[in-house]
């Protein structure tokens, strides 16, 4: 008892130090602790080995003093050796790469640089640490402004002005107000964006969202909750808790279908307000991340459009506006709702691709003229955007939105024609499929390292997160090619879209090296484009060899890069997982089994077996 008072003094004192303005029995109201027992209990009994190969478990981020066991892949990207990571689908990276022999190893147990203990003194109690942090208006006001600048833009889920307004005056708001969770999660976004990948204040800002929600949420309903569940839903799929994140999305989904917000305001409503319009840009949020959750993960996308009602959002300056206001005019420059806006009505195109092409069952015969349909309106979507889509004179803060919303269109359209080549079955529409989803690449390629050489300052680590991941995607697309078995007479690629591809893929390695200087994920991407190359030369100089030993040397004497693919479909280890958009692109080509071995983080994944959300010390 004395050892105990003795600290309580200590941490007294430590609180006083960094906060000598802090309230000690109010800052102990409203700080909360789990029930440590009720934690244990719900773990008690569940062998890891017998749980569904489904079910999934990603622990609290970060947590200061835990070993983070890996860095997990928000994209669901590439696989893991020996743990789950929930269902992915056909259109996951994932869906690939189970399709190949010997692609990656059961167990991995090598470990990254990236790997390492999270540092913490242990004297340091987080929450006093975050109590410190909020008493600093000057840190507050930087992670409120970087989520306004470079979040909102793209996904405006909150009013700036209406948050601004209550951020002034939060000490007046009850401590269990429905907006808290907001704020913290807001400030947890602006963190991540600013650089704060490690260290206790992420995960405090993060702690303290999610302590302040509760099942309480779920036993009504506002637009308020519907924006917190959006908010803490997508800052966990950018912080690799994918599964997490889905959930909460799909909260939100359920509680937007609850509260109307697919429908418009009744007949009878007076006049058209902001609140009005508030409604119909929170429901189309919800629409695109719907639709990217599906697309991304392979499973099914929720939203159709034969109920939706809600008419897209205007291209509104409503900064000077209450949510009571009369709705402004359209404005013909960028606004918080342009780049939104595009980026539902690519959505819908989205959701046809990928329910019609990319997820349509093997068995499928597709008409190429489906696909030259669906490419068609694509290219009528880019061309019917507005004329500052494509401008050089627009607002720096522009220019990231704009460049994701073109990044994934582009990536849409690739996946279209790689779908429709697996669908195919004339020779010809394979291979005209298989020459547009390569230019598409070598286009996504082209776009991408343009603005990171272009516009350096303009990339936050939320920019190069979307960045990266396009940008590795389309690599893997040409890279793959010279490890698939080619027909005797398939003369392709011949000799001048080897060097473009060659020049693709070095612009796309060199960037990858620029963006891996603040971004983990790029490191580990590059690493495995090293691989593939390393191979590819192996496989070269392998063939080059004549052998008597080798049945198909005549077969492939033309095609010295490429090596026949065995025969093997009962081989392929259950136990990894991939992202479902990356994984189909791996069909039907040669691996090693040391392609992914040892990368902890994205582009692989490697997420506990449980449902759960235990800690690992629980």
């Amino acid at each position: 008892m004395d050892q105990i008072e003795r600290r309580c003094a200590s941490l007294t004192a430590l609180l006083h130090r960094l906060n000598p303005d802090v309230d000690i029995e109010d800052a102990l109201k409203t700080t909360t602790v789990p029930p440590r027992g009720l934690q244990a209990a719900a773990y008690d009994g569940v062998n890891p080995a017998s749980v569904d190969e489904f079910e999934w478990s990603e622990s609290s981020l970060g947590s200061p003093g835990e070993l983070r066991r890996v860095g997990l892949d928000g994209m669901a990207s590439l696989p893991t050796g020996g743990t789950e990571a929930g269902y992915l689908g056909s259109s996951a990276g994932s869906s690939i790469l189970r399709t190949v022999p010997g692609l990656i190893p059961e167990q991995s147990g090598l470990e990254t640089d990236r790997r390492k203990q999270v540092s913490e003194d242990p004297n340091q109690n987080p929450d006093l640490l975050l109590q410190a942090h909020l008493g600093t208006s000057a840190i507050l006001d930087g992670l409120v402004n970087a989520y306004f600048t470079y979040y909102n833009t793209s996904y405006p889920i909150l009013h700036e002005s209406t948050f601004r307004q209550q951020y002034r005056n939060r000490h007046r708001l009850q401590d269990r107000s429905s907006w808290h969770p907001i704020f913290y999660i807001v400030l947890a976004i602006g963190n991540w964006i600013l650089g704060g990948t490690s260290g206790s204040r992420e995960c405090q800002y993060y702690s303290a969202a999610r302590s302040r929600m509760s099942m309480h949420m779920l036993e009504s309903g506002t637009l308020l909750t519907v924006q917190a569940f959006l908010l803490i839903g997508n800052y966990l799929q950018k912080r690799d808790r994918p599964n997490t994140g889905y959930n909460f999305i799909g909260i939100a989904y359920r509680m937007a279908l609850g509260l109307g917000l697919h429908r418009e305001p009744p007949a009878g409503a007076k006049t058209d307000s902001l609140f009005h319009e508030r409604r119909r840009v929170v429901w189309w949020i919800v629409y695109c991340f719907d639709s990217g959750f599906g697309i991304t993960t392979g499973r099914p996308v929720m939203a159709s459009d034969s109920f939706i009602e809600t008419c897209l959002p205007r291209n509104i300056d409503d900064s000077a506006c209450a949510l009571t206001s009369i709705l402004p005019t359209p404005s013909d420059r960028p606004t918080t709702y342009s780049a939104i806006i595009a980026h539902a009505r690519l959505a819908s195109i989205g959701n046809n691709i990928y329910s019609n092409v990319i997820s349509a069952p093997k068995e499928n015969i597709l008409n190429l003229k489906v696909s030259r349909s669906l490419d068609h309106r694509l290219k009528a979507w880019r061309l019917s955007l507005p004329v500052y889509f494509s401008a050089q004179d627009v607002p720096d803060w522009f220019r990231g939105p704009r460049a994701v919303v073109g990044w994934k269109e582009q990536n849409i359209r690739m996946m279209l024609w790689w779908g429709s080549q697996r669908l195919c079955s004339i020779i010809s529409d394979v291979e005209e499929a298989q020459n547009m989803c390569h230019y598409v690449a070598i286009e996504t390629i082209q776009d991408i390292t343009t603005f990171c050489l272009d516009y350096r300052g303009n990339i936050h680590v939320g920019l190069s997160w979307y960045a990266t991941y396009f940008l590795f995607q389309a690599t893997i697309v040409l890279s793959i090619h010279y490890l698939k078995p080619h027909q005797p007479l398939d003369m392709s690629p011949d000799s001048v879209n080897k060097e473009l591809w060659a020049l693709s893929i070095s612009r796309a390695r060199d960037c990858l090296a620029q963006l891996s200087q603040n971004n983990e994920a790029a490191t580990r991407c590059l690493a495995v484009l090293e691989r593939i190359r390393d191979q590819s030369e192996r496989s070269q100089q392998s063939s080059l060899t004549p052998s008597a030993t080798r049945p198909n040397a005549s077969v492939h004497a033309d095609h010295p890069q490429l090596q026949p693919v065995p025969q093997i479909e009962d081989t392929i280890p259950t136990t990894f997982a991939i992202d479902p958009a990356l994984q189909i692109l791996f069909q039907d080509t040669e691996w090693n089994n040391d392609i992914f071995e040892g990368l902890q983080g994205f582009p692989i994944t490697d997420e506990v077996e449980a449902f759960d959300y235990m800690p690992p010390n629980a």
